[in-house]
């Protein structure tokens, strides 16, 4: 049984939820540690009168972006087989402790934790950089979702493309990965920009490129 951190939406959104790429102010991430609860998670997927909060992470190199596919059996189906530019995943008990007592501590500790897991790659906090909020209610399950949108900078492992594609590679998620410039990645006002080797992009991720929080 897991268990994940929750809050109830009308607190992070006081009036109607506003759909997209938000940013940070238009959440009250401040709720975090005085509303949060850890709830299970099986539950809390049917419950969308709260939010699950998700650090989402892009990962940079020098005006790059690694883009990687999801694989196809993907323990969330809807995802299998996507392209995306983002890690993470839920905010779990251990990742609140003395060292991180706000909401904000608790984001932090978790995308730190969830990128060494997903990428193994291990990066200072100062490394690590909030840019926005996702919300979107287009489908059921993202409706109990609302995602953190960090990037983070490489350039303190000093190493270099192929080495961190390689790493990432070998991790358990990734079915392939592939670096993209920053500047092919802005959406036009229209349309998104192509995802590698003519495949999709996964929901949240369409989100941020129509940001252009990337650039």
């Amino acid at each position: 049984m897991k268990f994940v951190l929750v809050v109830e939406r009308h607190h992070l959104f006081p009036g109607l939820s506003p759909q997209g790429f938000l940013p940070l102010d238009a959440v009250d991430l401040g709720v975090v540690e005085q509303r949060g609860f850890f709830a299970e998670r099986e539950y809390m997927e049917r419950c969308s009168h709260f939010k699950q909060l998700i650090p989402y992470i892009a990962l940079q190199l020098d005006g790059q972006v690694l883009c990687y596919q999801r694989k196809v059996q993907h323990s969330e189906a809807r995802l299998g087989g996507l392209w995306t530019v983002g890690f993470g995943g839920h905010i779990e008990p251990f990742d609140r402790s003395t060292d991180s007592e706000t909401g904000a501590g608790m984001l932090e500790a978790a995308a730190g934790r969830e990128l060494e897991e997903e990428t193994g790659l291990v990066v200072s906090p100062a490394a690590l950089r909030a840019r926005g909020c996702i919300n979107s209610e287009a489908e059921d399950v993202s409706s109990v979702h609302v995602g953190v949108f960090f990037t983070v900078d490489l350039a303190e492992l000093h190493l270099d493309h192929d080495a961190i594609a390689a790493k990432v590679q070998a991790q358990a998620e990734p079915h392939r990965v592939a670096w993209k410039r920053v500047e092919d990645l802005i959406s036009a006002p229209t349309s998104l920009p192509a995802a590698p080797q003519d495949g999709a992009w996964e929901d949240w991720t369409a989100i941020v490129l129509k940001s252009g929080v990337l650039h």
